[in-house]
């Protein structure tokens, strides 16, 4: 269906790190300061909690999201330490995939994102994945309590969301929804759009664009005047990095930066001195799609409303009029790797040629991401910072 508005349609895709460890974390921390503010008269001060704040805010932007052209689509993806999913729209039933993907035909303002589906959608997707990754936090800590020599030789494992599946599953659903957008063609056989660049061919070179604000403004402008599908994508993690999803996630924001697919990135820290203050692979994904990153400030910002207002003030604009607006900007990235083992930012690393691993010191006897087996190398072929495997 063709928008009646002077804009072109957009895509977002909203990726929600839900992991069960980091949000019950922070629901304790949240009860034993509010009880203490509680006896002050004073109201609460965080850190956000997923159900009543997180939930709530990415309802709000939803749905104001959608009332900015009535052919806006969504779709919200969540992200546990165990799996990701779509849980929104949901397979089968009301507003479903395939729904959301071709349209209405009401052509009603907001007609793609119901708010009381989305609603009910978001908290019993949420319930369902929390549920399984509670199962299958018992079952593997049974295991490993049966097993005393498995448990003690067991390395401990990523407690982060696997965001890489996550951002991998939001790209795979952008390109449907972009072949969905060209009557079920694939840009690739259109030689009428890939005949205009002449860098690249295929489909690659319809989306893509060079890097720069004002690359993307002229491609975003032509993709406006032919009516297609503008798509971005906001992160919005809570939880710390998983060290051995480095490669995947930078594969992800190369490929979204060739497709003209912008990445936002929303840290939302707990507060705790301990626990991370923001995220340096999102970082480096947001600066890769020329994206807008923000690490939400602890307090009274991330509770009664106040997260709704940062997210719909911050990511709630598209992309072709942000360079008008007063948005966060990346100044200071650390582009430095990081070590799968330790998660340290390193200058030198050894490099597993399998899997492409990065460690800070050599594993002894397997690549601990592939299992691959490490070969002890000669003193006389030094210089090289690869890992010999078989």
């Amino acid at each position: 269906m063709a928008s009646s508005s002077s804009s072109s349609p957009n895509l977002l895709t909203l990726i929600v790190d839900i992991t069960p460890s980091t949000w019950g974390q922070r629901k304790i921390i949240r009860s034993a300061k509010d009880k203490a503010l509680a006896a002050k008269n004073k109201s609460s001060a965080g850190p956000a909690t997923l159900m009543d704040d997180v939930l709530t805010a990415i309802l709000a932007l939803g749905v104001s999201f959608s009332c900015l052209n009535r052919d806006n689509a969504l779709v919200v993806i969540a992200a546990t330490e165990y799996e990701a999913a779509v849980i929104y729209p949901r397979k089968g039933g009301e507003g479903c995939m395939e729904d959301v993907v071709m349209g209405g035909s009401s052509g009603a303002c907001g007609e793609r994102v119901d708010a009381g589906l989305l609603n009910d959608y978001l908290r019993l997707g949420v319930a369902e994945l929390i549920n399984r990754a509670a199962e299958r936090s018992e079952k593997l800590n049974a295991e490993l309590g049966n097993d005393k020599e498995k448990s003690q030789s067991s390395s401990t494992p990523n407690k982060g969301a696997v965001i890489a599946s996550a951002l991998s599953i939001a790209l795979c659903t952008i390109n449907r929804f972009m072949v969905a957008h060209h009557a079920g063609v694939s840009a690739l056989a259109d030689t009428s759009y890939s005949s205009q660049r002449k860098d690249d061919e295929g489909i690659l070179a319809l989306m893509g664009g060079k890097s720069g604000s004002s690359k993307q403004q002229q491609q975003q402008a032509q993709n406006e005047a032919r009516g297609m599908l503008s798509s971005r994508a906001l992160i919005i993690q809570a939880s710390q990095d998983r060290t051995s999803d480095y490669n995947a996630l930078m594969n992800c924001a190369f490929a979204a930066n060739k497709s003209d697919i912008v990445i936002d990135g929303c840290f939302i820290p707990s507060g705790v001195q301990e626990d991370p203050k923001s995220s340096p692979f999102m970082e480096q994904i947001v600066d890769q799609t020329k994206g807008v990153y923000l690490s939400v400030p602890s307090g009274a910002a991330q509770v009664g409303g106040a997260l709704s207002e940062v997210l719909m003030s911050v990511f709630l604009p598209p992309p072709n009029i942000r360079s008008n607006m007063n948005l966060p900007k990346l100044n200071n990235v650390d582009f430095r790797a990081r070590c799968f083992e330790t998660g340290e930012s390193i200058d030198v690393a050894q490099i597993c040629n399998q899997c492409l691993s990065i460690f800070k010191v050599k594993p002894k006897d397997r690549c601990l991401t592939c299992g691959a087996k490490v070969k002890k190398r000669s003193s006389s072929t030094g210089g090289s910072k690869r890992l010999k495997v078989s």
